[in-house]
């Protein structure tokens, strides 16, 4: 065979095998599946609160949803204000998609000011869906508001001594105490230690006066006593549009949002480092309210299987016939997406954190 016969041939053999691999099909990837797992979702406080309902409410759709229909359970581990479970998600889970974590307000305020007992990096676990729910301001009757003109209300709250409570001063109330204190509603005295639960039924008995509850829990526990005469709601923090303006709460329309109260008591709109850190707090509380989240390092795959299935959970007729309490109607948000979300939630720079650490020690905590 002459020299150019043998290039020749070698030239035609190599276009075989580039043309042979090209249209071989490439190596199988092993799609995520969990059949025959086990799947827990940590919820870092007791059963029957606000973030133990969501993660319930979704469990079943996530076992339905997910790759392998997978056997999804809800594990409560309260303690610390969520610290103690949120601190065990950091340390156990492993990013293989068998353990999430469901969040709530109080996870991402202690994340933030909960201090060296705090262990765990919220801000390094992948989100798959956050919920937002709005937040309602309430008081009893007997105190004089009205719930008519927010001007009025907001003197009658200046001019009066109140007792309301939180979980710890790291906790979601934090959103309360500080309009409350921007309002010029100085009076409050806290008392820690006393959940959600045991606040709404000691305002039902007159033991504490003014309080706050998310949207399900109000429209579930609290609209009863409302019709009764007995509890009148004033305000709500509002809600965030995708373009950053804040506006009334969807679901209360009728009710002024925070930013409106304050221009009306104040005759001018919010401003400053105090209400820099409330924007933080609305986040924490109304627009990242509820979530459920994977651990740092999770596969992209993992991942994405998750949000897949929160996406068609949220569409699941059978889980918005049931959700329309816990979840409200509000638009969710999943993966990068949520997590912005978060970043807008628990991203406070040093020095705002400084700044609501020292309110904390110097103001919240004197009033207890």
């Amino acid at each position: 065979m002459t020299r150019q016969a043998s290039i020749k041939s070698c030239a035609m053999v190599a276009a075989g095998l580039v043309a042979t691999l090209l249209i071989a099909p490439a190596p199988a990837v092993a799609e995520v599946n969990f059949a025959g797992k086990k799947i827990q979702i940590v919820v870092p406080a007791k059963e029957g609160g606000g973030l133990d309902r969501y993660a319930r409410l979704l469990a079943p759709f996530f076992q339905k949803y997910l790759p392998g229909n997978p056997t999804v359970l809800v594990f409560n581990k309260p303690g610390g204000g969520t610290v103690k479970g949120s601190n065990w998600f950091q340390r156990k889970a492993k990013p293989d998609g068998l353990i999430a974590m469901g969040v709530t307000t109080s996870v991402h305020t202690s994340f933030v000011f909960g201090g060296k007992k705090v262990k765990y990096d919220e801000l390094g676990w992948r989100s798959v869906i956050i919920s937002p729910l709005g937040t309602v301001f309430y008081a009893r009757t007997d105190t004089g508001v009205k719930g008519k003109d927010p001007v009025a209300d907001v003197k009658v709250l200046q001019a009066g001594k109140w007792i309301t409570s939180g979980k710890t001063p790291n906790s979601a109330e934090l959103r309360m105490f500080l309009a409350l204190e921007m309002l010029g509603i100085k009076n409050v005295k806290p008392v820690f230690g006393i959940s959600t639960v045991k606040r709404r039924q000691a305002i039902i008995r007159g033991e504490m006066q003014i309080g706050i509850d998310s949207a399900g829990a109000y429209i579930g526990k609290v609209t009863r006593y409302v019709k009764k005469g007995l509890i009148v709601p004033w305000m709500t923090l509002g809600f965030i549009e995708p373009s950053g303006k804040i506006v009334r709460d969807p679901l209360f329309p009728k009710l002024p949002s925070f930013p409106e109260v304050y221009q009306a008591v104040h005759g001018k709109a919010p401003s400053g480092r105090d209400w820099q850190m409330l924007k933080h707090l609305f986040n924490m509380g109304v627009m990242a309210s509820k979530g459920i989240m994977l651990p740092k390092g999770t596969p992209d795959d993992v991942l994405a299987a998750w949000i897949n299935a929160a996406k068609k959970a949220v569409k699941d007729p059978e889980l918005l016939k049931l959700a329309k309490r816990d979840m409200g109607g509000y638009p969710h948000s999943f993966g990068a997406e949520a997590d912005k979300v978060k970043v807008d939630a628990v991203g406070v720079t040093p020095e705002s954190k400084a700044w609501m650490r020292n309110w904390i020690d110097n103001v919240l905590k004197k009033k207890s």
